[in-house]
């Protein structure tokens, strides 16, 4: 599938968005992916068509601002339990397909952060795995540093 990216084979996968470049959610479905997760705005997803290919949709918006505004972490750390409760909840049933708008910045925190959380990975160990499948992660100004920064204080925080 064009624009797709695994993170771990068969199981999570990252992408662009569709307002970035379309996807045919068909293609998806016969994939075998039974989770779509946006960390974007959402924009351009067809939730609807999504549950009726029966894949489980969840959108969890991360801070977008590039470079990182104050109160951006804020909303990160508020959103990344979520963002791996679902990854957790959905894997049982198949691979998830993480994206934003270019399935990069804010895909990449969404996969480090598990990374962090379900396979133990150190904050850096988890960053560099996301740039070896994905060298163009964490590259919007600014993002290298607070993704870093917001994967440390959750780490403190468990």
């Amino acid at each position: 599938m064009n624009h797709t990216f695994w993170l771990e084979p068969n199981r999570i996968a990252g992408r662009s968005g569709p307002n970035k470049d379309p996807w045919d959610l068909t293609e998806i479905a016969e994939a075998g992916f039974k989770g779509i997760l946006s960390v974007n705005n959402g924009e351009a997803v067809h939730e609807t068509l999504i549950r009726h290919l029966g894949i489980d949709y969840a959108h969890i918006p991360l801070a977008d601002n590039a470079p990182p505004r104050e109160g951006d972490a804020a909303i990160c750390l508020a959103a990344l339990p979520r963002i791996l409760s679902f990854i957790d909840q959905t894997l049982h049933r198949g691979p998830v397909l993480i994206h934003c708008r270019s399935g990069k910045d804010r895909t990449g925190l969404a996969m480090a952060a598990y990374l962090v959380q379900n396979k133990g990975l150190t904050v850096e160990a988890a960053m560099q795995r996301v740039l070896d499948v994905r060298p163009i992660a964490f590259s919007a100004e600014g993002w290298l540093a607070f993704c870093e920064a917001v994967l440390e204080e959750m780490t403190a925080r468990r």
